[in-house]
């Protein structure tokens, strides 16, 4: 009789639970038919991207007002301290212990905040991807290595200059290539867009702030056409929690026009007043978009890392939400290096600097390669899921 496995994920983000699923659904394709059982424990937000797996979802899954942004500020501590910020935590932490002897294993996917937590109140073996800190822009905290070398059987970060600091401290660690990389598919999709119009790209972020983002975005689109009157076909690459309802309304105050979408994968449609500009609301289609689009001005953690990695440079400028403030996009920067151009929050300026990378093709490509470089090649995920499925799953 064979075995069961059992295997916790414990992730804390959206850009997190996305790497999570897309390593479980590997893992899953690589052990066949061998039984494994999957838990899932989203610490931040509902665990949207395990829905269609495999997995049995623990913990309260509920949507705090930050977005898994507390430490960023006082308020959004405050927000989420009234919304029951403890209350997750203790039930987060009560999961992890009753987890004691169930989990064969623990993947823990984010900051070291939640390894310690897996550490500390579950233990057993712990393979840990951490995504919020690099040495192109923090580095871990001695105590944060401490914490590591203790509960982490290995770590696997972002990047190998991360990788490298961490083995000088004594931690174990390796590195595959950046797993974000593997978190979406190019299908082919035909958005029957005009052929001989612009393509550039949106990322308005995956979190309550999108639709505040996308007015911003909307700003910079009629500055670009009052400075150059070309066909743009904007792709804007959303998420299921965005309401083309609410954004519809907003943007008929500001006399954009509807127009009937014949395209399954485009939901809503809609042209600028003066006709230049064509919006595409795009759901269950990001790969296609990072594909098809020749760059993009974005307000997102991960999807903008991930265009930036498919070398098509990103334009970013702070927000006014709780995710993209200045520090967030400056950090960004800083990650990312070249392949994103920073633009203090002048709507004007950022379309000029959509102009300027239209139109230097050295710059461009510039921005490109650096893009690729940092962020790495594809198929880090399968390289992840072998190790795991070697080291942990397969029957000795």
């Amino acid at each position: 009789m064979i075995k069961q496995k059992n295997i916790l994920i414990i992730s804390n983000g959206h850009g997190e639970d996305l790497i999570a699923a897309n390593l479980v659904e590997e893992v899953l394709k690589k052990a066949k038919n061998k039984k494994i059982n999957i838990g899932a424990l989203p610490i931040v937000g509902k665990g949207d991207h395990f829905q269609n797996l495999a997995v049995d979802i623990l913990g309260p899954q509920n949507e705090l007002p930050s977005g898994g942004f507390a430490r960023n500020s006082f308020v959004n501590l405050l927000n989420d301290l009234r919304a029951g910020l403890l209350s997750n935590i203790y039930k987060q932490i009560k999961i992890l212990k009753m987890s004691k002897n169930k989990y064969d294993l623990s993947v823990v996917v984010g900051d070291v905040y939640i390894l310690l937590l897996t550490g500390f109140f579950k233990g057993g073996d712990i393979i840990f991807l951490p995504t919020a800190k690099s040495e192109y822009i923090n580095s871990h905290y001695k105590v944060e290595k401490q914490i590591m070398k203790k509960y982490a059987d290995i770590v696997l970060p972002r990047d190998q200059k991360t990788k490298e600091d961490l083995v000088k401290h004594g931690v174990k660690a390796d590195f595959f290539g950046n797993l974000m990389m593997d978190c979406f598919a190019i299908k082919k999709l035909d958005f029957n867009l005009e052929k001989n119009s612009i393509k550039i790209g949106i990322l308005p972020g995956s979190r309550r702030e999108a639709h505040q983002n996308m007015m911003d975005f909307i700003n910079v689109i009629e500055e670009l056409e009052k400075l150059k009157k070309d066909k743009y076909e904007f792709l804007t690459a959303v998420t299921n929690n965005f309401s083309n309802d609410k954004f519809r309304k907003k943007l008929l105050t500001l006399n954009w026009k509807v127009i009937k979408s014949t395209n399954e994968h485009v939901r809503l449609k809609m042209q600028s007043k003066n006709g230049y500009s064509n919006v595409n609301i795009i759901y269950n289609g990001f790969g296609d978009v990072l594909d098809q689009a020749q760059l993009f001005i974005g307000m997102a953690g991960t999807a903008n890392e991930q265009a930036a990695g498919m070398g098509k440079p990103v334009i970013i400028f702070p927000g006014t939400g709780a995710q993209f403030d200045y520090a967030f996009a400056v950090d960004q920067k800083r990650l990312l290096g070249e392949g994103v151009k920073f633009v203090e929050r002048n709507f004007k300026n950022v379309a000029y600097s959509i102009i300027e990378l239209l139109e230097d093709n050295n710059e461009y490509q510039r921005r490109s390669k650096a893009g690729k470089k940092r962020m790495g090649d594809r198929g880090a995920i399968k390289k992840v899921a072998k190790l795991l499925y070697d080291s942990y799953l397969k029957s000795k």
